[in-house]
C-alpha cells in the first residue's frame, strides 16, 4: 500500500530517534495503514489517483462524461465498434483515464493527511513512544510507590480529528441528483416520433 505520510513524519511527533529501525518503521507503517483503511472505507474512495477504463462513454457538450473524478488526465479514447446503431446516430467510446483525488501532494487534502498522523500516532503498536509515555513526578523507595505526572500526557500527542472532518471528500452515502423529468400525457404522443409528447 501506498503511504500518504511517511513514517518518519509519524516518528518525529512520536519522539522515535531518527533513522528508524527496522522493527520501529514496520509498526509506524503498520499504524499509518490501519488509518488509511480507516479514511479509505469512510470516504469511498481512494485516496491516491488510479487509472480507470469505460467503455460506453459519450462526449458531453464540455468533454467526456465520466464516472470517476476529479479526473486528472485522459490517456486514450477508443472508438466502439458497432456504435453506428447508438440512439440518434451518437458513437461510443472505450476511454481509459485517471482519476481522483491525490492526498499525498495536493495541498488543499491537508486535512486528510493530518487525520492519518494523528491517528497512526494513537495506534497500540505505538503505546511504547518516548512521546506517549507517562512522566514520573515522584517516586518512593521505601513506600514502593510510583506518582506519574498525568497533565503532561494527553497534550504531547496530537488527538486524532474527528473522522467528519473528512467529510468534504466523502462520496459514499451522498445522494445523486438527477432532474425530474415530466411523464407524456395520456393521448398525447404521437407514434414514431422520438420526443413528440410531453407539453
Amino acid at each position: 500500500m501506498e503511504l500518504i505520510v511517511t513514517a518518519e513524519d509519524v516518528a518525529r511527533r512520536l519522539g522515535y530517534p531518527t533513522p528508524l529501525g527496522d522493527p520501529v518503521r514496520q509498526r509506524i507503517e503498520i499504524a499509518v495503514e490501519d488509518a488509511q483503511d480507516t479514511l479509505t472505507a469512510h470516504l469511498g474512495r481512494p485516496l491516491l489517483p488510479a487509472q480507470y477504463a469505460e467503455s460506453g462513454v459519450r462526449a458531453g457538450a464540455d468533454g467526456w462524461v465520466l464516472s470517476h473524478g476529479p479526473l486528472i488526465a485522459v490517456i486514450s479514447a477508443v472508438l466502439d465498434t458497432g456504435t453506428t446503431s447508438a440512439p440518434f446516430g451518437t458513437p461510443t467510446y472505450t476511454v481509459t483515464y485517471t482519476a481522483g483525488i491525490d492526498a499525498r501532494a495536493d495541498p488543499q487534502t491537508a486535512p486528510l493527511r493530518l487525520w492519518v498522523r494523528a491517528t497512526a500516532c494513537h495506534h497500540p503498536l505505538l503505546a511504547d513512544a518516548p512521546a506517549r509515555q507517562r512522566r514520573v513526578a515522584s517516586a518512593s523507595v521505601e513506600g514502593q510507590s510510583v506518582t506519574y505526572d498525568t497533565a503532561a500526557e494527553p497534550p504531547v500527542v496530537l488527538a486524532p480529528p474527528d473522522l467528519a472532518t473528512t467529510d468534504r471528500w466523502r462520496l459514499r452515502g451522498r445522494r445523486v441528483y438527477q432532474a425530474p423529468t415530466r411523464p407524456n400525457p395520456p393521448g398525447l404522443t404521437i407514434p414514431g416520433r422520438f420526443g413528440s409528447g410531453g407539453l
